[in-house]
């Protein structure tokens, strides 16, 4: 934020206007905050007062010496101390260097048919230094004024609001923000992979069947030359994993009655769902039908729910079981005319035979 300093000077019977003038700064720096710019605007109020008059005057003189702009307000009658102030802001406009001159002057003088001799005599003063003033009606009217005459130094660059220094935000933004977000980074980095893992295992089935639900199996975990085995039934949790681990992948099977063997390779995390799948063991019943004199029988009916086939001329059959007909348990009937309607309930399974025999009826 870069600040123009102002001093503004009058008689006592413009304290009215110059607190107006402290309104009307104010107001502006709202504007002037958007461009990193900030008017500091002085008067006798700011000075000590306890000091000696001449310690106190000096003091001022040393402040319109260093000021920007100085700004002075006539009426009917100069103050005590103003063309000494006025006289002290000229010599040091007149010894200034640089591009822009400072302080720059701006005289007003409030408009007043019964003007006193004083300040007409200020006024040929003023001219004899062929310094420019100007007159003002009403607070206003000089408000418009000194607004334009701000408007014009901005545009001319004689004052404008502090540059950004992108090097130095950017700077500071390393120094201050980046480099201890790094730091903080690698450490929490440095705690995460050294510090031992945990992993969940959750089993989820692909496909549900009512009445087959899932009961139990076998997880087991590999890394390196260590091999961990749990039982599962919905989750178990492998604990203390050796933090080197996080970067290798780890072996997980799974088996359990009934389901499909898995295995598959992972990376250390919190949680691991396994999405586990039946087999198909309980989806097939096969076998043949005999009479008493163990001769194969064609043409049986066989029935399992309303599953139906009928044996071929060697007396075999087979039955597939859609998977959401499947159960641990499945009633077969068997059926042909002249013999008893064989039924019996028992365990389907891809490697034993069912092997029944028909009874023919008697007369």
């Amino acid at each position: 934020m870069r600040t123009i300093k102002i001093f503004l000077a009058s008689s006592a019977e413009l304290n009215a206007d110059k607190e107006q003038v402290e309104l009307f700064i104010s107001r502006k720096n709202k504007d002037f905050n958007k461009k990193r710019l900030f008017l500091e605007l002085s008067t006798w109020k700011d000075f000590i007062s306890a000091m000696t008059e001449e310690h106190s005057q000096e003091k001022y003189n040393q402040y319109i010496r260093s000021c920007d702009i100085a700004l002075f307000l006539f009426h009917t009658q100069l103050g005590r101390f103003t063309k000494a102030e006025f006289d002290t802001a000229h010599l040091a406009f007149l010894n200034s260097t640089g591009h822009f001159k400072k302080p720059l002057i701006y005289t007003f003088f409030m408009n007043d048919k019964n003007e006193t001799t004083e300040i007409s005599d200020f006024r040929s003063y003023i001219d004899s230094m062929d310094h420019f003033y100007d007159t003002y009606n009403s607070p206003e009217d000089l408000f418009v004024k000194l607004n334009r005459q701000l408007d014009k130094l901005e545009n001319q660059g004689a004052i404008k609001g502090e540059a950004i220094d992108t090097p130095k935000i950017i700077k500071y933004a390393v120094y201050y923000f980046l480099l201890p977000l790094l730091v903080l980074g690698g450490a929490i980095l440095a705690w995460y992979y050294y510090q031992p893992g945990n992993l969940t295992v959750r089993v989820k089935e692909v496909r549900s069947i009512p009445g087959l639900s899932f009961q139990e199996g076998t997880i087991i975990l590999t890394y390196g030359d260590k091999t961990e085995t749990l039982k599962i039934k919905e989750e178990v949790i492998f604990k203390q994993i050796p933090s080197k681990y996080k970067r290798e992948s780890l072996k997980l099977s799974f088996a359990a009655p009934g389901y499909q063997k898995m295995d598959t390779l992972i990376n250390l995390g919190n949680l691991m769902v396994l999405p586990i799948k039946r087999d198909n063991s309980l989806g097939i019943i096969f076998g043949s039908v005999h009479d008493e004199e163990n001769l194969p029988v064609q043409d049986v009916s066989i029935s399992v729910k309303d599953l139906q086939t009928k044996t071929d001329a060697n007396g075999t059959f087979r039955i597939n079981i859609p998977i959401e007909k499947q159960a641990e348990e499945q009633r077969l009937t068997a059926y042909k005319p002249g013999y008893q309607v064989w039924d019996f309930s028992g365990v389907p399974s891809q490697t034993i035979e069912w092997k029944i025999m028909l009874l023919k009826l008697t007369k």
